[in-house]
């Protein structure tokens, strides 16, 4: 997002929504930005939604009216000018206020969407990240540099990576002790699962418990649970490769076949033709496109 625009935003449109931002109307966005690992503020964020809708809106009102300006003349040159002009105004509005509509709503739902996704990040690398901290605390290393350490070793876990070096900023920068480091982590974390770990651990250091003891258990137990989910996916790899099988072997032999009879049945029909051009170019790909974004997102959560 330009700076340019995040500024514009968030001086000539944000003091409109700061009010509304006060009422508490955007308080679902504002936990979505934070779980979404975003460092924006709720005020920045809408009014760079506002500005960049804008200037989209009037993009494609110029473009629209000028492309549907010389469409009109062409395919009907007796139209008056007037006339001309009033059409291509009212075409270039519509355009123009649904490509403002079209560009700001997607800006309301996607931090909702990158926190989803950090959020698998997270978890498939919570494995590793409880194995390195346990390690790193059986050598006696204090809690705040538990982190600090985590945060360089961006190969370990890279989304738990950076989310170390936000405890770490926190700590450093702000002031933090490591519970409320860890408190403030574990509220704006989109991962339950990382947020219990966080949770306990604070818990541990707080009841004066053995964090290196705490750490090995959750290890283990966070493996254990790999295992059964490791299993899970490859039982579902193996449903998703026999429906893979149906669709982009079976069937289209199927249908060969059944074709091929029609067309020794009544050789003079071209629906035979027509639907294999349209299974060949348009419904297969389709289908096929589908089984691979199911397989890769059932594969991004291991």
């Amino acid at each position: 997002m330009s700076k340019v625009i995040r500024r514009v935003g968030y001086l000539r449109f944000g003091r409109f929504i700061e009010p509304w931002i006060e009422k508490g109307r955007f308080e679902r966005l504002n936990t979505s930005l934070k779980k979404a690992g975003m460092d924006i503020s709720v005020r920045a964020y809408l009014g760079s939604a506002i500005v960049s809708s804008i200037l989209v809106g009037i993009l494609s009102f110029f473009i629209t009216f000028v492309l549907s300006f010389f469409f009109l003349q062409t395919i009907n040159s007796t139209i008056a000018t007037n006339s001309l002009v009033i059409n291509s105004l009212l075409i270039g509005l519509i355009s123009a206020i649904t490509c403002t509509i079209i560009t700001y709503v997607p800006f309301l739902y996607w931090p909702q969407m990158k926190a989803a996704d950090r959020k698998i990040l997270m978890e498939s690398g919570l494995t590793s990240t409880a194995s390195y901290l346990s390690a790193m605390s059986s050598s006696g290393v204090p809690p705040d540099r538990l982190f600090y350490s985590l945060a360089g070793e961006e190969s370990v876990a890279p989304e738990i990576s950076k989310e170390s070096k936000r405890i770490t900023r926190d700590i450093e920068i702000f002031g933090y002790d490591i519970l409320k480091a860890l408190r403030t982590a574990s509220e704006r974390s989109p991962s339950e699962r990382f947020s219990k770990f966080l949770d306990g651990m604070s818990a541990t250091i707080t009841s004066g418990g053995d964090l290196t003891f705490y750490l090995t258990a959750e290890t283990k137990a966070l493996m254990k649970l790999k295992e059964e989910e490791t299993k899970e996916f490859i039982e579902q790899l193996g449903v998703l490769a026999e429906i893979f099988m149906i669709i982009g072997v079976v069937a289209p032999l199927f249908f060969v076949v059944i074709l091929a009879i029609l067309a020794v049945i009544s050789p003079e029909t071209s629906i035979g033709s027509v639907f294999m051009l349209t299974l060949t170019y348009f419904i297969m790909p389709i289908l096929l496109t589908i089984m691979i974004l199911l397989i890769s997102t059932v594969s991004r959560e291991i």
